[in-house]
């Protein structure tokens, strides 16, 4: 496949996400952050973004209303790609299907990135056994190599999986052009949440609650 019917490949699979995919979070809301080379800042908690305002002019009803609940049922299936783990060989994503994913898109020279990580190992020592987590490194073999990801991770002693897009397929395949970017996807292989930002620790939770089924998946109401 050239660039070319990637680049288009990779701008329609971006309106999809825009319509389907339930934001959980928003990463773009500060936008008197410096800029730091293409990387994101804490996010704030989110509903659906494609939720529609109360036509009642009231404060909202209570419950999941009719909408509310078509919106739920249109998910987006995860989509595959493939990477390579540290000896080289291809892995996909499909290979982890049948237990919830968690995907985050990092680099050495992203400040935010490095900043999260500790979290990310936190909760890979507590969830490892429920939840895959797939550190993908965004090798551009320019400012990001395989070398600097790998001694990155072994001189801070993580211990979480990480895998490397030396190919960029998974980066262009879920646009993760800023750093970082986290994907939680649940069980049955849909994408639950999608946040181009770093994670506080209560979002994180909110999408490992999500993804696990122990989080109600409702509008929260005043």
């Amino acid at each position: 496949m050239n660039s070319k019917t990637k680049t288009i490949i990779s701008l329609i699979i971006f309106v999809l996400f825009l319509a389907g995919v339930y934001f959980v979070y928003n990463g773009f809301v500060n936008k008197s952050q410096p800029d730091t080379g293409n990387t994101q800042p804490p996010g704030t908690v989110q509903q659906n973004s494609d939720a529609q305002p109360d036509e009642n002019n009231g404060s909202g009803a209570e419950g999941v209303t009719e909408d509310e609940t078509e919106q739920s049922e249109e998910k987006l299936k995860a989509l595959d790609f493939t990477v390579y783990d540290k000896e080289g060989n291809k892995v996909n994503l499909s290979d982890f299907y049948g237990k919830p994913i968690i995907i985050n898109f990092w680099a050495t020279w992203c400040p935010y990135c490095v900043e999260e990580m500790p979290l990310f190992e936190e909760k890979y020592k507590e969830y490892g056994e429920e939840i895959n987590f797939l550190m993908v490194d965004a090798v551009d073999g320019n400012r990001e190599t395989k070398e600097k990801g790998e001694k990155f991770i072994e001189d801070s002693g993580f211990t979480f999986p990480v895998y490397f897009d030396t190919d960029e397929d998974a980066s262009y395949t879920y646009q993760a052009y800023s750093l970082p970017t986290t994907v939680f996807i649940d069980a049955d292989s849909y994408i639950i949440a999608y946040q181009p930002g770093m994670l506080t620790p209560d979002m994180m939770q909110k999408g490992i609650d999500l993804i696990l089924g122990t989080e109600p998946d409702t509008v929260a109401h005043d």
